[in-house]
């Protein structure tokens, strides 16, 4: 078997992984992508050193959270370089408009987790499975030893009680 070849058969099962990572904190598919080719190219660089099979995924985990936010900052020094050389000095640039819709999403974000806080514990862990962490009713469902339809009927009560909760609040 050739040097590649065993390569390939050591890193390829972590793509999917790797890619998932990267989506996560990015939120771009095609640079998600270009994450997975990245980390595919320094661990060939370095594939005369890697730990064998089991210690190698917290290794590409890191590797790929570190490319992520590497990648975050430099998106966030090349609108701060935009902003500060921009001619045209008005509010209503695109780089505005992406910042209110960052920090509108972020107040959601805590707004909703903290209606989260008042649901029923089952109810709030399977919606953050689903939501957070992005998994499918069949993982939920084995993560917590539960029935698939255990997990639909969780997620529904819980999205309808969250709504309830958001609207007593004045949220929506």
């Amino acid at each position: 078997m050739s040097d590649s070849t065993a390569f390939s058969q050591m890193v390829m099962p972590y793509s999917r992984k790797i890619f998932a990572v990267a989506y996560h904190f990015l939120q771009r598919g095609d640079e998600a992508e270009d994450v997975v080719q990245d980390i595919f190219v320094k661990l060939w660089q370095m594939r005369e050193k890697l730990p064998p099979g089991h210690q190698l995924e917290p290794l590409i985990l890191v590797m790929t959270r570190n490319l992520c936010i590497d990648r975050i900052r430099s998106r966030q020094m090349t609108l701060e370089y935009d902003d500060n050389h921009n001619e045209d000095d008005t509010d209503s640039s695109d780089e505005q408009i992406f910042e209110d819709d960052r920090l509108e999403h972020k107040d959601r974000l805590r707004m909703t987790l903290q209606l989260m806080k008042e649901l029923p514990p089952d109810q709030a862990k399977v919606l953050k499975l689903k939501v957070f962490d992005e998994l499918d009713n069949e993982q939920i469902a084995k993560l917590l030893n539960i029935k698939e339809d255990n997990v639909r009927q969780l997620l529904s009560r819980g999205r309808k009680r969250l709504k309830e909760l958001a609207i007593k609040q004045g949220v929506i």
